[in-house]
C-alpha cells in the first residue's frame, strides 16, 4: 500500500535556514517498508492553501495519510486534515505525535482525523495499514483511536517497545536525506535512545511518563552495538561531518556513555556533539573519556539565570555554581559548551532575565538558544498557567521562534519581553564574534567596558573603528557584527 506521511515544520526553514531530519517519521517509514509497502513524504514548510495542498496529496494518490503532530504545528495539521478529508474523502486519515498522545480527546474532537495513535506508532501503523490491505476491520488495534460517527472508539495502549535493537534502522531516504546533508553542512542527526526520566515543569516528559505509566520501561537505550553498526552504514552512504545526537541526557546512563565513547574513539573519526544536564557532564572520568573519543562540545540547559526561579518553577535544581563547574571541566577537556535558554516564564521579572544574560555572558558559550516560554499541554506549567489565568483560552502560538508571548504575565511586559530577546540576540552575536575573531572581541570588550555595559554604544564604536580601518586599508566596508548568523540554533 501507498502510505503519505506528512511533516509540519511551517517556519522550522526560515529559523534554521534548512530542513530537518525527523526520527520519528524516519522509524514510521522504515517499519512500513521493511513490511513492503511504499511510503512518501509531504514536508510542510510553509503554510499551505487548501488547492495545494490536495494535489500534492492526490499526485502522490496514497491509500493513507499519516500527520504527525508537535503542539505548535498542530492547527496547520487540523487545517490540512479538514481540506483532504473535503476533498477526498475516502482517503484515510491518521494523526499521531506528541500532542495526540497528551491531548487525545481534543485531538479526536476536531473530528478531521478518521484514526488517531497516542503512545509510540511504529506497529499501530503498521497494524493499521496491514488489517485495511487484508479487508479487516482495524478498530480493535492497540493504541489507536477512531472517530466514528456511531461512536468513538478508545483503544486501551500496547506495552513499550523494550528492545530498540529490534526496530529496523530510521529511514532517511523519506527526507532526501543527502539535501538535508548538504544544506546543514555534513551534519548528521542522530538518537541513541528514548525517554527522559527527569520533572521538569515545561516539558512534556513527565506527562509521556504518566501516560505510558505500567506499560514498561520509559528510559530505554539502544546497544553500543546496534548504534555503531548504524553509523558505519551511514558513513558508507553519506559525507558525515559531524555526528549530532538529538538525545535528551546523552550521559544519563554512565557506564553505557563510557562504553560508547571507548567503542566509537576506537572507529570512527567524526566529531560529534551531545545533550546533557548539568549534573550528569561533572564526572571527570567521563567527560575525559567522551573528549578522548572525539566528542566536540555538548549542549546543556541552562534555562534561567536565577537559582530560585529555576528550582521552584522549572524543578531544575542545578545551582550556578554547579553550572560554572560544568563549563571548567568541559574547557579543561577541550569541549565547548551551548546553552539553552528560556525567557517570559511565569513569575520570572525583567531583573532575572538580566540574570540569565549576565551568567551566559560570564560563561561565554560556544553558542546559545533561546526562545519565549510556552505552556505545552499536559505539563505543569501549562495547569499553573490556565490556574493563575495568564492563558488565554484562544492563545495559539503560531511558530516556535516567534518573540513574542501568549501569556500575560503580572511581573513582565511583553514590552520587557521583547526588549529582553533583542538582548538575548545581541550577546548571541557577541559570542560569534568571540569565536570567530577573537581579536574584535577583545576590543569590543574594553568598549563594553568604558561604555559600563552599554552594548549598544559599545557596538557603535565598534562599526566606526571597523570602518575608519576599512578606509585606512582601503577595503571594502565589513559590518559582520550587526548580521545575523546563518547557521541554525541546532547546530552550534
Amino acid at each position: 500500500m501507498k502510505i503519505c506521511l506528512v511533516y509540519p515544520d511551517v517556519g522550522g526553514v526560515d529559523y534554521y535556514g534548512a530542513r530537518k531530519y525527523y526520527h520519528g517519521l524516519g522509524y514510521l517509514s522504515s517499519v512500513l517498508k521493511q513490511a513492503g509497502h511504499e511510503t512518501s513524504l509531504l514536508y510542510l514548510e510553509r503554510e499551505q492553501t487548501a488547492d495545494d495542498f490536495v494535489a500534492q496529496v492526490e499526485a502522490l494518490n496514497p491509500c493513507v495519510v499519516a500527520f504527525s503532530a508537535t503542539t505548535n504545528q498542530y492547527p496547520y495539521v487540523v487545517r490540512c486534515a479538514a481540506w483532504l478529508k473535503r476533498a477526498l474523502p475516502a482517503t484515510l486519515t491518521v494523526v499521531g505525535g506528541t500532542h495526540p498522545t497528551l491531548v487525545p480527546e481534543q485531538v479526536l474532537g476536531s473530528r478531521v482525523f478518521d484514526a488517531l495513535c497516542v503512545g509510540e506508532g511504529e506497529y499501530p501503523l503498521l497494524d493499521l495499514v496491514t488489517f485495511i490491505q487484508d479487508g479487516r476491520d482495524p478498530s480493535s488495534i492497540a493504541n489507536l483511536w477512531f472517530s466514528r460517527p456511531e461512536g468513538d472508539v478508545r483503544n486501551s495502549l500496547r506495552p513499550l517497545l523494550s528492545d530498540l535493537d529490534t526496530l529496523p534502522f530510521a529511514d532517511r531516504d523519506l527526507f532526501s536525506f543527502s539535501e538535508i546533508l548538504a544544506a546543514n553542512d555534513g551534519w548528521v542527526d542522530m538518537m541513541a535512545g528514548r525517554g527522559c526520566p527527569y520533572g521538569c515543569s515545561y516539558c512534556s516528559n513527565p506527562g509521556l511518563r504518566e501516560r505510558y505509566r505500567g506499560l514498561g520501561k520509559y528510559v530505554r537505550m539502544r546497544s553500543v552495538a546496534n548504534l555503531l553498526t548504524e553509523i558505519r552504514e551511514l558513513s558508507s552512504q553519506y559525507r558525515i561531518k559531524v555526528l549530532n545526537f538529538q538525545d535528551d541526557v546523552f550521559t544519563l546512563d554512565r557506564e553505557w556513555a563510557l562504553d560508547f565513547g571507548r567503542a566509537y574513539g576506537e572507529e570512527f573519526k567524526y566529531p560529534y556533539w551531545i545533550n546533557t544536564r548539568v549534573e550528569r557532564i561533572t564526572d571527570e572520568e567521563l567527560v575525559e573519556c567522551l573528549a578522548k573519543s572525539g566528542c566536540r562540545g555538548v549542549r546543556i540547559g541552562l534555562e534561567s539565570g536565577n537559582e530560585a526561579l529555576r528550582a521552584q518553577v522549572l524543578k531544575r535544581t542545578m545551582s550556578n555554581e554547579q553550572i560554572r563547574q560544568a563549563f571548567a571541566l568541559a574547557d579543561r577537556y577541550g569541549l565547548d559548551v551551548y546553552t539553552c535558554n528560556m525567557l517570559g516564564i511565569p513569575g520570572e521579572t525583567a531583573a532575572m532575565i538580566d540574570e540569565t544574560i549576565a551568567l551566559n555572558r560570564e560563561l561565554k558559550p560556544a553558542g546559545m538558544q533561546f526562545s519565549v516560554f510556552y505552556p505545552y499541554p499536559m505539563t505543569e506549567l501549562y495547569e499553573t498557567c490556565v490556574r493563575e489565568g495568564y492563558l488565554a483560552e484562544d492563545a495559539e502560538l503560531k511558530s516556535y521562534y516567534e518573540r513574542k508571548s501568549v501569556l500575560h504575565l503580572p511581573t513582565l511586559s511583553q514590552t520587557e519581553l521583547e526588549r529582553a530577546y533583542d538582548r538575548f540576540e545581541q550577546l548571541k552575536l557577541e559570542l560569534q564574534m568571540k569565536h570567530t575573531s577573537p581579536p574584535k572581541y577583545r576590543v569590543y570588550q574594553l568598549l563594553l567596558w568604558l561604555m559600563r555595559g552599554n552594548s549598544l554604544k559599545a557596538r557603535s564604536i565598534l562599526r566606526h573603528l571597523g570602518r575608519l580601518r576599512d578606509r585606512l586599508l582601503n577595503r571594502q566596508p565589513s559590518d559582520r557584527l550587526t548580521r545575523s548568523s546563518s547557521l541554525g540554533d541546532s547546530k552550534p
